[in-house]
């Protein structure tokens, strides 16, 4: 499999991290919270091959690569503009020689071997209206079916002790682990997310894996405080990604 190549694009948005930046304006999805959350979150260390589904921007992919200096990593996206900002955002990075993108439906892309790392921050929207604006309606917008199949495709190309992360809402949670159980994934560490301590379980941070007998590791992290601000906490976890804060 060949990965895209770069193209030019000028006057486009980007977002600033320490070391990186990322280049938004064609993707239907921007760089927000549950990004930070899982990329910040996801355990990187002693990974070789990893894969993000549903890359988008591909600030997943830098988050990984920048946490662990060895990883190569595979990134799939779906929309071809999207994927071609995410190809940029790959080549403009100091991890070019690491990262490859490709462009497609996960579900029907025939990758080759397995990956001990696989993350995604997937479509998770199964029972709201659609937008009139199709690419974000297939950003944000999954049935049952589809669900079922991300989980089966993650279990096929998953290596037998890897490990699968994922950001989903709160309420979600049963639905989505049950289709993971089905596909034989269990999870290993939940992290419930707050918005703030009066706001509690906004979205849930799983890590799935196939052994059914490990203990599930279980912890809270609240984004903001009663003044709006962000929390000691979070800042803590992504001190590594952001210049700064501005509340």
């Amino acid at each position: 499999m060949e990965g895209l190549y770069l193209q030019k694009h000028t006057n486009l948005s980007v977002f600033r991290f320490k070391h990186f930046e990322v280049r938004q304006e064609k993707n239907p999805l921007k760089v927000g919270t549950d990004s930070m959350l899982l990329g910040a979150l996801i355990d990187a260390s002693m990974h070789e091959r990893g894969l993000d589904l549903g890359a988008g921007t591909g600030v997943l992919s830098l988050m990984i690569a920048q946490k662990n200096l060895n990883i190569l990593m595979d990134a799939i996206e779906i929309n071809p503009e999207g994927a071609q900002e995410c190809v940029e955002n790959f080549v403009n990075s100091p991890w070019k020689e690491r990262l490859q993108v490709f462009q497609g439906d996960y579900l029907k892309f025939q990758f080759q071997g397995k990956y001990d790392l696989i993350f995604s921050n997937p479509p998770y929207y199964t029972n709201t209206l659609l937008s009139l604006d199709k690419d974000l309606n297939q950003a944000k917008h999954s049935d049952q079916n589809t669900i079922f199949h991300f989980f089966k495709l993650v279990n096929s190309i998953l290596s037998f002790n890897g490990k699968f992360w994922i950001i989903i809402p709160h309420l979600s949670f049963s639905f989505f682990t049950e289709f993971a159980r089905q596909n034989n994934l269990f999870p290993s560490r939940i992290i419930h997310i707050h918005s703030k301590a009066t706001k509690p379980n906004t979205r849930v941070v799983v890590c799935f894996q196939r052994n059914e007998d490990q203990a599930e590791e279980k912890y809270e992290i609240v984004i903001r405080d009663d003044s709006n601000k962000y929390s000691l906490e979070y800042k803590s976890l992504t001190r590594d990604f952001h210049w700064d804060f501005f509340d």
